[in-house]
């Protein structure tokens, strides 16, 4: 059985739901999930949100 990837979330619109990940990910409203409490594991999240980008 493989582990999920948590990605870290980036901006999620008002209008419409959707969320944007820091690696570039997007997720159409309901389809994602904020947990407070998991730490990130998504590699291309820690790194973009490190360098400030996207």
């Amino acid at each position: 059985m493989g582990k999920d990837v948590m990605h870290e979330l980036k901006s999620k619109s008002w209008w419409d739901g959707s969320a944007e990940m820091w690696c570039g990910l997007k997720f159409k409203a309901g389809k994602h999930a904020g947990y407070i409490f998991a730490s990130v594991s998504c590699p291309a999240c820690k790194a973009a949100k490190k360098a400030g980008k996207r």
